[in-house]
């Protein structure tokens, strides 16, 4: 028997494990490739465990999420858009063989790795829409194989360095949206293989280099939003392999190069948001394969060539926002397959081409805001695939085309302001697609018609200033997509039906200006969108609806110029984002609600001409955003101004005046720097007007009319004579010109009424005796008879009234103001220069109806007491002349107030025309 050696068989034993170990140590360890790209993840935020099976156990990262092999070695990396952070490892350059990564749309941050200078192979690399920051080039700029490198939206700054020309293979540089600055680099000339760059929404300044013109494979050029100046290179035509240009939104000035016409490759030019200069090159018509030129908002002065005619394959063309001159070119009618024109905004006359009609994929075209004339083409009826037709603000005349409407995809519809005519057409929302229609400030007349009132696509809707007729349909109340309805200027009557409400989404509703009637309904509180509602000038009565406060987005809110009467509702102060209110000019009473105090946004509070009480509430003076008028004016306010008002920092006018206020004026008022105007005039104020910076500037009129109110360095406090005229200044600036003349005529009909049974009664007491005192102070001798008129007083007021001066001229002027006028008159200087200048006095009516009352002050200001009008005689004239002011027709666009009292007029024409042949001119001359 044998003897075992032990010793052989342990060994033997020890070496298998050894095999077997080192088995499971290669078998489980991921080669050197999978160790470097699992310490790139390392440095990675993977919120989404998108990375789940980069795994160390694997032998080969070759089919790991994101990586790719060519064989076994990993040649690409793609982890866009995987929701990653973290910064980046210079370990994914340890690939021997990267073409490309691709870490594109994540969150990754930091600056890109100095080590990235290794990546030797690398050939495409794409970081864009990142977090990225640092220098540009620094890390790259000797990776020599780079072809494409994508490094947009994010944060990278410091200027392009002039090693961007080492980048010798670079095929696209994609690098727009940054912060880089400085100049584009000259050495950008040696690369001869690029043929894209987008460094757009940078911070790139100066010229473009001309050295650009060497990259002879450049097909895109995009340095568009930078802060490039300098003229734009003409040696760009050497380019022939460019397509397209993009340099809008940067500072190049001068002309536009003819030689771009040269780059025949061209497809798309957008220049546009520059400052160019000139005209547009007629050597662009030979751009046979342009699709779309973009030039809008420069500074280009010349004409639209007829040569752009030939841009035959051209698909949008913008020429809008600059001082184009001449007529647009028929020529344009011969590119068929456009589908935008817009030239809107220029300097262009003439008709519009009936050629334009032939655009059979016309889409969108704008000419407005120009000075076209002649009528809208018929031939646009044709244009079948019209969606946005826009032509306001020309001269254009005629009627709307009346099958306009029959433009099957027809969307957005604005010809307002032009001179059109006639009755909007029966079928203009024929297909229901129609959402914008604005026809307003046109001579439009007749109803809105059926189609239109039904056309359920309607957004919004716009016919303001026109002459149309009827009621408020009820049919627009179906109309639930509106969030404009502008009816306002017409000649719309009728009451508002409780449908309105049914408008919820309704922004804007602005109904001014007609002849609107009734109660306002209390629906309107549903208009919970409501931003804009104005009714003003109409003929509404009763109250104002507490369901207004439901309104909580309103922002302005005018109710000024009605008969509305009862309380302004408390509700109101809870519209916390009104900017204005206006319910001036109604019969509203009681106090002002301390609520408006809530309003801070307002800039703008108009509560006068109505018959509000009580003192001015102190919680106006939290309006701290008041800034363009407090106005409380022609009320019957009482109390002390308060001292609040001083809190206004902002406001430039404020108006008291016409109320039955006391007390003295608050320091604080005077302290308001930015005040223009603050009337208080004809209250009871008393005491010293505070001698204040603001106070100084403005006239004593402002004060005047209150009995014991003084002014520093004056020795009188009430001067009667400048109460009246303060009364008087304050009725101009509130009132229309046609107002205030048919007032001035109607207030004195009534003062010499109210003159004429006093002095009977005076007169049958004391007869024989003297009746009356001159206005200088002298006692009348002469015993008149029961009809004559007691002195020039009157006449001298009268005359106020009318030139808009006070009763005391300069010396040099005759010392007053009857023989400052007679002097003027007796020189021959027209009678239109003596009113007052702050009226209207453009219309030859106006000047007509103005002259009579300044006759009948000269009238009545006659030396000599016998050539005087008896108080019958002046009463006569001046009913005549109401009766002129009312009789005489109006024009659509100067029709009478519509409050005007039409039932005054009389018979007495001839014998206010014969008075003034045979006394006037001895009046003037004595």
């Amino acid at each position: 028997m044998m003897a075992v050696d032990y010793s052989f068989h342990f060994l033997n034993g020890v070496y298998v494990m050894m095999l077997f170990c080192v088995g499971i140590v290669l078998v489980n360890s991921v080669n050197q490739e999978g160790s470097s790209l699992l310490m790139f993840k390392a440095s990675l935020h993977d919120p989404n465990n998108n990375l789940y099976n980069w795994n160390s156990s694997d032998l080969t990262p070759c089919n790991w999420t994101g990586v790719y092999c060519t064989g076994s070695v990993v040649t690409c990396v793609k982890l866009y858009q995987l929701n990653l952070s973290g910064t980046l490892a210079p370990t994914i350059c340890n690939l021997p063989k990267l073409l490309e990564l691709n870490l594109s749309k994540n969150f990754i941050s930091g600056p890109i790795p100095d080590g990235f200078v290794d990546c030797g192979s690398l050939e495409v690399l794409d970081l864009c829409t990142n977090r990225l920051h640092g220098p540009l080039l620094a890390p790259l700029w000797k990776v020599t194989t780079l072809k494409k490198l994508y490094l947009c939206e994010n944060y990278m700054y410091d200027e392009v360095l002039e090693e961007l020309g080492n980048l010798v293979s670079l095929e696209e540089l994609v690098i727009y949206s940054n912060n880089l600055t400085g100049r584009i680099p000259s050495s950008i000339r040696k690369l001869k293989q690029l043929r894209v760059i987008r460094a757009g929404l940078n911070a790139l300044s100066g010229p473009i280099p001309t050295e650009i013109s060497e990259c002879e494979s450049l097909e895109i050029l995009g340095l568009a939003q930078n802060q490039l100046d300098g003229s734009i290179p003409r040696e760009l035509q050497k380019l022939q392999n460019l397509t397209t240009i993009l340099l809008w939104q940067n500072s190049f000035s001068g002309e536009i190069p003819p030689e771009i016409g040269n780059i025949s490759s061209l497809e798309l030019l957008a220049l546009h948001q520059n400052l160019l200069t000139g005209g547009v090159p007629r050597e662009l018509g030979k751009l046979s394969q342009l699709k779309r030129l973009y030039m809008y908002t420069n500074m280009l002065n010349g004409t639209i060539p007829s040569e752009l005619g030939n841009c035959t394959n051209a698909i949008e063309i913008d020429l809008s926002e600059n001082h184009l001159i001449g007529i647009i070119p028929k020529e344009l009618g011969l590119i068929s397959n456009l589908s935008l024109l817009h030239l809107f905004e220029n300097n262009l006359q003439g008709h519009i081409p009936r050629e334009l009609g032939q655009l059979r994929v016309l889409r969108n075209l704008d000419l407005s805001l120009n000075n076209l004339t002649g009528t809208i083409p018929l031939e646009f009826e044709n244009l079948t695939h019209m969606e946005d037709l826009q032509l306001f603000d020309n001269q254009l005349e005629g009627v709307i085309p009346p099958r306009l409407g029959a433009i099957r995809n027809l969307t957005i519809l604005d010809i307002s302001a032009n001179n059109l005519f006639g009755m909007i057409p029966l079928h203009l929302c024929g297909y229901q697609k129609l959402q914008f229609l604005s026809l307003g400030s046109n001579r439009l007349f007749g109803n809105i018609p059926y189609s239109l009132k039904t056309c359920k696509s309607l957004v919004q809707l716009m016919l303001g200033d026109n002459q149309l007729t009827g009621s408020l349909p009820v049919e627009l109340y179906e109309l639930h997509n509106l969030t404009a309805l502008e009816l306002y200027q017409n000649r719309f009557s009728g009451m508002i039906n409780t449908g309105i409400g049914q408008l919820r989404n309704l922004e804007r509703l602005l109904l001014s200006a007609n002849y609107f009637e009734g109660y306002l309904p209390p629906e309107i509180g549903s208009l919970k969108q409501l931003v804009t509602f104005n009714v003003s000038s109409n003929r509404f009565s009763g109250s104002i609806p507490q369901d207004l406060g439901n309104c909580v987005r309103m922002q302005r809110l005018d109710l000024s110029r009605n008969h509305f009467t009862g309380m302004l509702p408390n509700e109101i102060g809870s519209l916390v984002n009104l900017e204005l209110l206006k319910v001036s000019d109604n019969v509203l009473s009681g106090e002002i609600p301390g609520s408006l105090g809530n309003l801070i946004r307002l800039t703008d509070l108009e509560l006068g001409g109505n018959q509000f009480s009580g003192s001015i509430s102190i919680h106006l003076g939290r309006l701290a955003a008041l800034q363009i008028a407090l106005n409380l004016s022609h009320n019957k306010l009482s109390g002390s101004i308060p001292d609040s008002l001083g809190n206004l920092q902002m406001l430039e006018s404020l108006y008291l005046n016409d109320n039955q206020l006391i007390g003295e004026i608050p320091t604080s008022i005077g302290d308001l720097l930015s005040l223009v105007v603050c009337n208080v005039s004809n209250n009871k104020l008393v005491g010293t007007v505070p001698d204040t910076t603001t106070f100084r500037k403005m006239d004593f009129t402002n004060f005047a009319g209150n009995n014991g109110l003084c002014r520093v360095g004056t020795s009188h406090c009430h001067p009667s004579i400048a109460s009246s005229h303060a009364a008087k200044q304050s009725w101009i600036r509130n009132g229309s010109s046609r107002e205030k003349i048919v007032s001035i005529v109607s207030g004195v009909v009534g003062l010499v009424s109210l003159i004429f049974i006093v002095w009977i009664c005076l007169a049958m007491r004391h007869r024989g005796h003297d009746a009356f005192v001159s206005l200088e102070g002298q006692t009348n001798t002469h015993v008149l008879d029961n009809y004559y008129f007691p002195k020039e007083g009157f006449g001298v007021v009268l005359l106020e009234l009318v030139t808009g001066r006070s009763p005391v001229q300069p010396l040099e002027q005759g010392g007053d103001l009857v023989t400052c006028v007679r002097r003027a008159i007796q020189a021959s200087v027209p009678t239109s220069e003596l009113f007052d200048k702050r009226l209207n006095l453009s219309a030859p009516k106006t000047v007509e109806e103005m002259s009579l009352v300044l006759k009948i002050a000269l009238f009545c200001t006659s030396t000599s007491p016998l050539n005087r009008p008896t108080m019958r005689e002046v009463i006569a004239m001046l009913i005549d002349a109401r009766e002129y002011v009312s009789n005489s027709p109006t024009s659509p666009t100067s029709e009478s107030p519509l409050d005007e009292d039409d039932a005054i007029s009389s018979k007495g024409g001839n014998l206010f025309m014969f008075i003034f042949k045979g006394i006037v001119l001895n009046s003037v001359s004595s």
